[in-house]
Parts: C-alpha cells; structure tokens; sequence
C-alpha cells in the first residue's frame, strides 16, 4: 500500500495512519512526514526509494558545471580495496567525467574537487586522490600526467584560474626546498 494524499485536507496517510501532511502558507509548499515501518532485512529499499524521489527535487539537483574535464579509463594509477556505497548498481563506462562547480558549497574532500556524478565518485584536484562520494572512502587515485591534465584544464579556465593558482601552483612553490 503506498501513501494516499488527501488534497482537501492535506493530510498524508499510509495503511490508515496520519504519517504527515501537505502545509501550503504564504505562496510555500511544505511537506512532513513521519512513517515508521517494519521491513525485516530490506527495510532500506523503501528508504533509498525515498531518498531518489528527494534527490530529484530541484533544490537538491548540483549546481550546473562550468567546466568538464574528461579522463580516460586508464588514468587510474592505483585502486584501493575498499567498501564503495552504491545505491543500485556500478555503471561502467570508459572514461571519468569530471564536473567542477565554481560556487561549489561543500569544500569534501579539497576546495577543488571534481564530481563524476554516474560514478558516485570526487576527484581531489590538489592531490589525485579520488573518493567514493557515500562512505567517503578513498578508492582511487589518478596517474600523475592525467592529474597535470585536469590541472592544466582548470588553470585554462578562468573561473578556476585564480584556485588553481592559490591551492596548486602557489603550493608547490612554497613546498620546494630554498
């Protein structure tokens, strides 16, 4: 049975229970709810479905990116054995892309980072070092030459010019012996 909406009234019910309500006020629409289930040992099915119809909202879509960097499969240097959280499946494809985000609001795992969004993936700019976006775990890191690459893509950029300056190039200025 799934949750039945009662427009008139607003009120969101599962199996006869009030689990939540719909709350219309000053031109918002706000929704509420409160389900508790029994589910045995697939009882995050019916979460995970929950949290997909969430993600599609449009206050929860990325912000879009101005700049994508391809790379190609074989620009990993080195996996790591570790747990990777996957929601569905492993969509395999040849190559890795990329997404920067210039007002990017979180700053995991660098101030300058990627997203391969159909991977589950984050690139670390800075260091090459990719990251699994749900146990945020490091799973994988770039080979040098693909990282200059995306490096290099970014510094073209003038949205990313002044960070790559700053977090990269500046770096590694002040790390080299006098």
């Amino acid at each position: 049975m799934s949750l039945q909406f009662d427009p008139r009234t607003g009120k969101i019910t599962y199996k006869g229970k009030e689990v939540g309500e719909h709350i219309f006020k000053d031109g918002r629409s706000a929704v509420r709810l409160n389900i508790e289930y029994e589910g045995g040992d697939d009882w995050i099915v019916p979460l995970s479905w929950f949290a997909h119809g969430l993600s599609a909202l449009a206050e929860n879509q990325p912000t879009p990116a101005l700049l994508t960097v391809d790379t190609p499969e074989d620009s990993i240097a080195e996996i790591f054995e570790v747990v990777r959280y996957l929601t569905e499946k492993q969509v395999k494809r040849g190559g890795y892309i990329w997404k920067f985000h210039k007002s990017d609001v979180d700053n995991w795992p660098s101030p300058l980072h990627g997203h391969d969004y159909d991977k589950g993936l984050k690139l670390d700019a800075i260091t090459g070092d990719i990251y699994d976006v749900g146990t945020k775990e490091r799973c994988k890191t770039l080979k040098a030459g693909a990282l200059r690459h995306v490096q290099a893509e970014l510094r073209s950029s003038k949205d990313f010019k002044e960070a790559v300056a700053s977090l990269i190039d500046d770096a590694a200025t002040n790390s080299r012996p006098a």
